[in-house]
């Protein structure tokens, strides 16, 4: 509930390490968590940086670099919303920010990143542009996640131990197909052997008997003509 709630909050500050330069071991963890792309963790620890210094209240120049910090890291993160939030409600509430160099790199970044500006975004970010100054104070992590702000999206994480893997060459239509079947070869018909005379008779007389008694059943035989002719007296 609430009462927890602000129960806790009171015990966090209360046990808020003050030290002189307390907030640089938190921004040193910060950015060995950015160059390993662990901006969520990063964000952890770059507000415990930033609260230790609003604790002390006169570290003017570093919180004003931590907030701009927190800034970069949020947009980098895709999450131009919650930035802006944190601009208005947390950051801008510092006097000291108002006429920052940094506060104006923040302001500008966000601005682009809401209106989905490209050519907004890298006039901020720009090396020769009107936030040079405020780009050579950050972090050197900060000032290379600085352009890799996207107007929308998250920044590209590093990929690393990524094993190539050789493809094997795509099988060609002929590798594919299967093997054409070699040409059968004609069967020839083996030659007849030669028939002798006797038997080139008997195969003659046979053939001439079965038209013969093909002629008789069509009713075309010449018997009975014969008798017929046989009959007639021509004397």
């Amino acid at each position: 509930d609430k009462s927890a709630l602000r129960n806790a909050l009171e015990l966090a500050n209360q046990n808020i390490v003050t030290d002189s330069y307390a907030h640089e071991t938190l921004f040193q963890i910060g950015a060995e968590l950015i160059r390993r792309r662990h901006y969520e963790s990063a964000l952890y620890a770059l507000g415990a940086g930033t609260a230790s210094l609003e604790a002390e209240g006169f570290a003017t120049v570093s919180l004003s670099r931590a907030y701009v910090s927190e800034t970069v890291l949020t947009l980098a993160m895709g999450d131009t919303v919650a930035a802006s939030q944190d601009f208005q409600r947390v950051h801008l509430q510092r006097t000291s920010y108002l006429s920052s160099r940094e506060c104006a790199l923040g302001e500008d970044l966000i601005r682009a990143c809401d209106a989905m500006d490209l050519d907004a975004l890298d006039e901020a970010r720009s090396k020769t542009g009107p936030h040079r100054a405020a780009l050579a104070n950050l972090e050197p992590a900060l000032r290379g996640l600085v352009m890799e702000i996207r107007v929308s999206g998250r920044a590209k994480k590093e990929k690393k131990n990524v094993d190539v893997v050789s493809k094997k060459p795509a099988k060609t239509a002929s590798a594919i197909a299967p093997p054409a079947a070699a040409p059968t070869k004609p069967v020839l018909s083996s030659p007849k052997a030669e028939l002798s005379s006797d038997d080139l008779l008997k195969e003659t007389a046979a053939s001439f008997e079965e038209m013969d008694d093909i002629m008789n059943q069509m009713g075309l035989g010449d018997d009975e003509e014969e008798d017929d002719d046989d009959d007639i007296d021509l004397t």
